[in-house]
């Protein structure tokens, strides 16, 4: 029975759909950025990039593999690989013994970027973590103390409680896993339009991303051992946090702490190196098994006291350790602690007054706080606001894109061009165009001549090096020459004196008001607005407000507030995009005529460029304003009608 508490509460059934359409929305939206990225660098799809890469890694799979073998068999005659009862010997050998059997896999191509792509999906994980730490909170019931007030005094009862929740906990992992993990396999095969059966039944080593898989199963072997793996991950996360809302009983306390823990373990996750010695605490760790999936896909021995240990092992240990720990402190409590003993030990008694003094600074804080201040620590802290802004935080971090300060050699050429010749194109410019035409037409020339007397294979293919060298500054020069060519159109057809501007920067600053953004940013200023009408239904304080004086005035300051912090959350956004598009990509020429961003070529209006994005920012903050105050209004005039309906229609302030 305790499982099903999570389906009968609504707000946490529905955070976790809404957690489950966000991965599957920012999921898409990667496949689609790095298409785009992909083009944009290299001037191919990358569905061609991966199907060289899949087709080279089938090719020479088994080359790799038997010279993994014959290089453990020859290091076992070094010196240093071979002393006795050392880490060295012990790595060597075991990797032979997991990769001999691999010679015998006959892998053949398979479409499946799916799979690629599910298997470098990172963001489903801490999603999958968020919605697993949510459930621990709830199963706990640390809100709610009367239950275990009736369920305490029978023995039998509170132990069979313990394992009960214990047992959802497993459950609710294993659903949650499986709902999200499946959603993104599913959403895959019908964005790339594979079939899934093809790449089910081939070797899981047909991929690249598996190049380093030690077992000898197919792919849908793999997938099932991977769904178990990640279920028992967030079980024992789960089981965690359970116990660590009942030892503290107090919902700030254990949030809290966990968030400390968690806050540690990503320092050892961020700052401990792969060759450290303290490497374990990077590998068993909380982010690293959520955030990454090389622990299942690639093959590593840890040295431990001189042992070789596979990561996959190690990892298991921690999570059985942690698992036995966290599991048999919630069952202790569940069983030991009386919800109203008089005789509490020293570390509950300092608890308790940690707690008390937690609750004396809300009152006094709630005390001297207005109408507004009450409204805003409302449905910022008891209707979880704050929690609302760090997932658009998160998600703002994830959607941001820094793989542009690493440039390719086209678009260094770009840059230097358009920073060079900013303005109206000249002389100068087209000069410039010129000389690096005819200087790779001379390539082209010279590399026919050669080609044609070339003796040998040898040399064709030095040869083809050679040309492939200038393949980067065939792509600018085709750039520039396009870019050119429009802005003298543009310039013919309007009168407009456009310029040389960098459309990289601006086209990215475009792009960066994306659906995803757009739709995070509205479902935290829905969050907001239904928050701030929602405490009063759930405590029963709607008559008591129906029968003040003073309704309109509440009323009137709840949409103000709304508002305030629409207009906060909105303009940070609005910052956090231009200043991340103008760290990496530079926004140079922002006084240049509208036009000369060629994506808006079409816009007759005599503007900059940097009027035009004024305008564009202050129509989406007004959006999203009206968005606020229309949805206040409208719960306020829901609400209202009750207030009508109860026969307070002609009452009169005292």
């Amino acid at each position: 029975m305790e499982w099903k508490k999570i389906l009968v509460n609504r707000k946490l059934s529905a955070l976790i759909l809404l957690l489950f359409f966000v991965q599957m929305i920012v999921f898409w939206q990667d496949c689609e950025k790095k298409d785009r990225q992909w083009i944009e660098r290299y001037g191919q799809t990358y569905d061609t990039c991966l199907r060289e890469q899949e087709q080279q890694h089938i090719d020479t799979y088994r080359n790799k593999v038997q010279a993994i073998v014959e290089q453990a068999d020859a290091m076992g005659g070094i010196s240093i690989f071979s002393q006795e009862n050392s880490f060295s010997k012990r790595n060597v050998a075991l990797t032979k013994e997991a990769f001999e059997p691999l010679l015998d896999i006959e892998l053949t191509y398979v479409k499946g970027r799916t799979i690629t792509e599910f298997f470098a999906f990172r963001f489903g994980g801490l999603c999958v973590c968020l919605c697993g730490l949510a459930v621990a909170l709830e199963i706990s019931e640390i809100r709610n103390q009367r239950v275990r007030s009736i369920t305490f005094p029978t023995e039998q009862g509170r132990l069979v409680l313990a394992f009960e929740r214990s047992e959802a906990l497993f459950i609710w992992a294993f659903a949650v896993t499986f709902l999200f993990q499946t959603g993104i396999l599913l959403e895959g095969t019908l964005l790339f339009h594979e079939n899934p059966l093809t790449f089910l039944s081939c070797p899981a080593q047909t991929f690249a991303c598996f190049a380093d898989f030690p077992l000898k199963i197919a792919m849908w072997q793999a997938l099932i051992l991977y769904q178990l793996y990640r279920a028992v991950i967030l079980y024992v996360i789960m089981v965690l946090v359970w116990s660590a809302a009942l030892i503290f009983e107090h919902m700030v306390l254990a949030v809290g702490i966990s968030g400390c823990f968690i806050a540690v373990e990503y320092f050892f996750y961020a700052k401990i190196d792969g060759s450290n010695v303290w490497k374990l605490l990077k590998y068993c760790n909380i982010w690293y098994l959520t955030a990454e999936n090389d622990y299942f896909t690639k093959y590593q021995n840890l040295n431990i006291l001189e042992y070789s240990v596979n990561r996959n092992a190690a990892i298991v240990a921690a999570l059985a350790a942690a698992y036995l720990l966290g599991a048999g402190a919630g069952i202790v409590v569940c069983c030991r602690r009386y919800p109203c003993s008089s005789k509490v030990s020293r570390l509950q008694r300092t608890m308790d007054t940690v707690k008390a003094k937690l609750e004396n600074l809300r009152g006094r804080f709630l005390e001297r706080c207005s109408l507004p201040g009450l409204e805003c620590y409302k449905v910022l802290i008891s209707q979880k606001g704050l929690i609302a802004i760090l997932l658009l935080a998160m998600l703002i971090c994830y959607r941001a894109d820094f793989t542009q300060i690493k440039r390719s050699t086209q678009q260094e050429l770009y840059y230097g061009f358009t920073e060079h010749y900013l303005g109206e194109p000249g002389e100068d410019s087209q000069r410039e165009i010129d000389q690096l035409s005819e200087k790779l037409a001379r390539v082209d020339e010279e590399y026919g001549i050669q080609y044609a007397v070339a003796a040998d294979a040898e040399t064709r293919f030095l040869l083809g090096m050679w040309y492939d060298s200038f393949s980067q500054e065939r792509l600018f020069l085709k750039q520039i020459q396009e870019q050119t060519e429009s802005l003298k159109s543009i310039s013919q057809e309007s009168g407009i004196a456009v310029w040389y501007v960098n459309l990289h920067s601006y086209g990215h600053l475009l792009k960066s008001d994306d659906a995803m953004l757009n739709l995070g940013l509205l479902l935290v200023i829905l969050w907001f607005c239904i928050g701030m009408y929602i405490g009063e239904n759930g405590s029963g304080m709607v008559c008591m407000i129906h029968s003040s004086h003073r309704e309109k005035d509440l009323y009137r300051i709840k949409i103000r507030v709304a508002v305030i912090i629409t207009s906060v959350v909105c303009f940070a956004v609005l910052l956090f995009e231009i200043i991340s598009v103008a760290a990496v990509y530079g926004l140079r020429g922002i006084s240049a005529p509208v036009q000369s961003i060629l994506a808006l070529s079409h816009i007759r209006i005599h503007c900059t460029i940097w009027q035009y994005f004024l305008v564009r920012y202050l129509l989406k903050y007004l959006f999203f304003s009206a968005v606020c105050i229309g949805v206040c209004k409208m719960l306020e005039t829901v609400i209202c009608r009750k207030g009508l309906r109860n026969g307070t229609k002609n009452r009169k302030s005292v």
